[in-house]
């Protein structure tokens, strides 16, 4: 059986860097899981945003990211900067007292290089 080496980071501090650069609020969740850079949006109410909204933020989103992390002192964060970033968004609402909870997600691929 295949053996998975799953290690997953969190950086707060990042992910506030990210939603200052990007001017939003509340920051994002930014996480490393082997070598790919998640970013989670909540509340924004984008996952119910014409797709153009979307892919706007997202290309913002991983711009900053990309730049944010390759000027971070922290090598492995550096490291993490040209490889794939996955923006994901969610959101909550009640629909007939049920919660319900929507997420859009895109992946962008790393700058060339193997993942």
């Amino acid at each position: 059986m295949a053996q998975f080496n799953l290690e997953v980071f969190r950086f707060r501090s990042t992910a506030a860097t990210i939603a200052r650069a990007l001017g939003i609020e509340p920051p994002p969740e930014c996480r490393i899981q082997n070598g790919r850079t998640y970013l989670t949006f909540r509340r924004l109410g984008a996952a119910r945003w014409a797709e153009s909204q979307q892919m706007d933020l997202v290309r913002r989103a991983v711009a900053v990211t990309r730049a944010v992390l390759a000027d971070d002192e922290r090598r492995q964060l550096r490291k993490s900067a040209p490889k794939a970033v996955v923006v994901a968004f969610e959101d909550s609402t009640l629909v007939d007292g049920c919660p319900v909870t929507m997420r859009w997600e895109c992946t962008v691929p790393g700058l060339g290089m193997a993942e």
